[in-house]
């Protein structure tokens, strides 16, 4: 149960500020409960004395009990943060809906949360900020477990100086996640300066703007050049479909065909004009690709481009042969980007196997044929992750997930990311906030 440990939080100006407020949030509660446990223990006490009039016999085991509540008045709050989450919310809706989420995270993963916002960039420097407290109560009554949200707003110069803020609020010997919640400027000083101050990153390529496919290429780079641990929200959603995948090749006899997949097609989405244009978000259609290069020992032959038709095309390698893949846009009613169907085609011994996988809000469907003949039909009951279930996916481990680092190392190769991520470098660093 979550506990609110403040009223409506006073506007403060300064860092001094924002750790004055939190040492009085964090007081406040600790005489809160003593005086609580000071009432229960007057409680006990008085049930105590009645019953012993009543029983006399009971009196030691009274006592005991007595004194075992007053040992309550002595528990204290506990500040049990297990890192610092950054959030570079950008505008003040994010900053809210961050916010809901985190607090979503906290039973599970109570942290110091810094949620920065921008505005009137060309205004007056400074900044406005407010901090919340907020505790878990056991069944006991007792609160064992805080966490904390500092929301800072810097305005004008101010934005540009986001290190400046970060660093002296940060936990020390806590690790550090830095959520992006929006397009990622990774090409921009702010990265510069901020990116060396976390342990790990967080952001969600599906909800990049455009393609996505410049800003994957630029994180792709960021994750072969800098040591630290990349959790993409659009590659953890995925992991419904990997199982599923992974399951078309169940039946010993179809084995083999891991070795001799011929083609990759992954339908996804588009609005009713379809993908003319070529600025549907891809990020998660490419990672399907990229996990199964990954795992089946293939390389990049020709990097992804665009067909004269609006499809994406690419060549891979496995073994003696080449891996045809296609992301094909198609009509849907799910949300534009999202994967409708992933079909690997294999040949082994003149035989053919066609494995489909499809899914929807709560199940995956797997359908297996071998030589047009179906040999497997599954569903698999597989519920959509919410963004409560990513954001403590996101934290909850302290290395790299097996799999995001082998998939960004492919989809490095797959953008030819030495020319992409470079793209634009200089492009309008002179008025970024950093």
């Amino acid at each position: 149960m979550a506990q609110d440990l403040t009223a409506p939080r006073p506007a403060v100006h300064s860092l001094a500020e924002i750790e004055s407020q939190l040492s009085k949030l964090w007081s406040r509660a600790a005489v809160a409960q003593a005086e609580a446990a000071k009432a229960e223990s007057a409680v006990i006490a008085a049930q105590a004395e009645a019953e012993a009039r009543a029983a006399a016999s009971l009196a030691a085991s009274l006592a005991a009990a007595q004194e075992a509540g007053g040992e309550s008045g002595h528990h204290v709050v506990a500040r049990t943060s297990v890192l610092t989450l950054v959030v570079l919310a950008g505008d003040e809706g994010t900053a809210e809906r961050c916010a809901a989420i985190i607090a979503g995270t906290a039973s599970r993963h109570a942290s110091r949360s810094l949620i920065l916002s921008a505005a009137d960039p060309d205004g007056q420097p400074g900044l406005q900020a407010s901090v919340e407290a907020l505790s878990l109560t056991t069944a006991a009554g007792r609160i064992e477990t805080g966490a904390e949200t500092i929301y800072v707003r810097a305005c004008g110069e101010t934005g540009r100086h986001l290190a400046s803020i970060i660093v002296p609020l940060l936990v020390h010997d806590l690790p550090v996640a830095l959520w992006w919640p929006n397009d990622p400027p990774f090409d921009s000083h702010r990265a510069e300066r901020l990116l060396p101050l976390a342990d790990r990153l967080i952001v969600d390529g599906s909800a990049w703007s455009g393609s996505g496919l410049d800003t994957l290429a630029q994180l792709a780079a960021v994750a072969e050049s800098q040591r630290l641990v990349v959790v993409d929200w659009a590659l953890l959603r995925q992991s419904r479909w990997r199982e599923a995948l992974a399951s078309v090749y169940d039946l010993p006899d179809l084995r083999p065909h891991l070795g001799t997949v011929r083609r990759i097609d992954v339908e996804y989405a588009t609005g009713d004009s379809g993908d003319a244009a070529g600025d549907t978000n891809v990020v998660r259609p490419l990672y399907h690709v990229a996990w199964l290069a990954s795992r089946l020992g293939m390389t990049v032959q020709k990097p992804l481009r665009r067909a004269p038709d609006g499809r994406r095309v690419a060549t891979l390698r496995q073994r003696d042969h080449s891996v045809d893949v296609v992301l094909q846009p198609g009509r849907s009613q799910l949300e534009a980007g999202a994967t409708v169907r992933v079909v690997i085609a294999s040949r082994t011994r003149g035989a053919d196997l066609v494995g489909e996988v499809t899914a929807s809000d709560r199940a995956v469907e797997v359908i297996v044929r071998d030589s047009g003949h179906e040999r497997v039909k599954r569903t698999y009951l597989a519920p959509r992750l919410t963004d409560i279930d990513l954001l403590g996916l996101s934290v909850q481990e302290p290395s790299a997930h097996p799999v995001s680092v082998p998939a960004l190392a492919t989809v490095y190769r797959l953008l030819g990311a030495d020319s992409v991520a470079t793209r634009g470098a200089n492009r309008n660093r002179s008025q970024d906030y950093g």
